[in-house]
Order: structure tokens, then sequence, then C-alpha cells
């Protein structure tokens, strides 16, 4: 699935780092590049080279910060949107690809274990004891 995303992701010019930050952008409409970093889990120096990247293709745009004279918020250009909401569009119909014939109520079985699996995850990603539940 990997092979493939990535070689759907080529097809727009995008890699998967590049898409992520679109992804990002597309659920916050607007971050500053510092928030990106946070979002991102990245070093500052990584979201320049990659807004770097995806202004100099179309994607993005660095905008004034409307009280920070020294942040930059970056912006989604017209073309990003779209590339967003192909993006969205296409794990739409993945889903529906893998999950079409399942029945809701297993979907919400799964998205429950899945849940509880991405909690214990993150409790053990800070180094926090799992939670232990009857």
């Amino acid at each position: 699935m990997s092979a493939d995303m990535q070689r759907g992701l080529a097809g727009y010019g995008l890699t998967e780092a590049r898409a992520h930050v679109l992804w990002e952008l597309g659920t916050a409409e607007r971050l500053t590049q510092r928030e990106l970093a946070e979002v991102l889990k990245v070093t500052p120096r990584n979201v320049t080279t990659l807004i770097d990247a995806l202004e100099a293709t179309g994607f993005v745009r660095r905008t004034a910060h409307p009280t920070d004279r020294r942040a930059v918020v970056i912006v989604l250009t017209e073309q990003g949107e779209q590339a967003v909401a192909r993006m969205r569009s296409e794990m739409t119909q993945l889903a529906g690809l893998l999950f079409g014939t399942v029945p809701e109520s297993d979907l919400h079985t799964f998205r429950r274990i899945l849940n509880e699996v991405g909690a214990r995850l993150q409790e053990l990603a800070k180094g926090e004891p799992p939670m232990v539940r009857d």
C-alpha cells in the first residue's frame, strides 16, 4: 500500500512528507511554520525545506501573520486545496473498497479497538505505564 500511495502522490508531484503538510493545512486551513513543525513533530528547519518546495511548486504560499511580525502563516493555494480535495476523495474511495461490505456494528467495534490500541501506543511512547482496563 505504501508503494502504491507513493506512486499516486508522485503523479501529483508530491512526496509523503509534502502531502502530510498539505493534509495538515487542509485540516487547519492556516498554520505558522512553528505550528506546522509541532504538528508534524519535525524541526522548524525541516518545515522550512518542505514549505520551500511546496511554495515553488504552487501548492502553498507564505503570508504575513496578522499580529506577529516575526511569524509567517502558511496557506494553501487553489492548487493545494485541489490536491487536498483529491486526497480526501481517494481516501474515501479506498475506505469504501476496504470496508464497504463490513456491517456497521463490526465497523463500530473495529473503530473502538483501534482507538484503544492507539491510546495505549501513545501511553507507551510517553513512557507511561499502560492503563489497565477491566
